[in-house]
């Protein structure tokens, strides 16, 4: 099957999305060896990790052999797992916790007032200065969370193209001129046929 230049360029990407979301995937789904970890939550997230490292894996070899229904196969993978990711970032903005939603990937609510107060500990700093910390730290959590988001739409934004191309693919026909060499071979065996024949 022969690219143009523009497909050539999304295939690449194609190749590095999942080769990038396999060691992503390989490293999550050794988490379960962390000591005090929920054994349910690890067994969850080493299953559906494991999941998602071979369908990065097909996705790869789809990329890579232009087989777009193993990339697609990927792309909706990987779309079900920037979707627990999106919403492990919200839970750290969002008033009330959804970690109860998410059963694959960890989400994190810090308590800004306990961690300075931790600080605290040694120093003996009064209330306001406890109300600045907490106030500065929170802040440097929603910008961390923010930052986070960003990356998550750059993500979307590249599993939509990727999606897109193997949609394309699929819908792509032999081009013209593997048509026109398989009919002048057929004509050329034809002909080689009848010669042996005697026609």
């Amino acid at each position: 099957m022969e690219l143009s230049r523009e497909q050539t360029q999304t295939r690449f990407l194609a190749i590095v999305l999942p080769a990038l979301t396999l060691s992503t995937h390989l490293l999550l789904s050794l988490s379960f060896t962390l000591p005090g970890d929920d054994k349910t939550w690890a067994f969850w997230s080493l299953t559906y990790n494991g999941m998602a490292a071979c369908a990065s894996v097909l996705g790869l070899i789809g990329a890579l052999r232009l087989l777009p229904k193993l990339v697609s196969a990927y792309t909706l993978v990987h779309a079900t797992t920037l979707s627990f990711v999106t919403l492990a970032l919200l839970n750290t903005l969002l008033p009330f916790d959804l970690r109860y939603m998410n059963p694959v990937i960890p989400s994190w609510r810090i308590d800004e007032a306990a961690v300075c107060r931790d600080i605290d500990a040694g120093f003996g700093w009064d209330d306001e200065w406890l109300m600045q910390c907490s106030r500065s730290f929170g802040m440097v959590q929603m910008g961390v969370a923010c930052g986070g988001l960003v990356l998550m739409i750059a993500q979307w934004w590249a599993l939509f193209t990727v999606k897109s191309w193997s949609t394309e693919l699929q819908t792509q026909g032999p081009n013209r001129g593997d048509v026109e060499k398989a009919g002048f071979l057929t004509e050329h065996e034809s002909a080689v046929l009848g010669e042996k024949r005697g026609y």
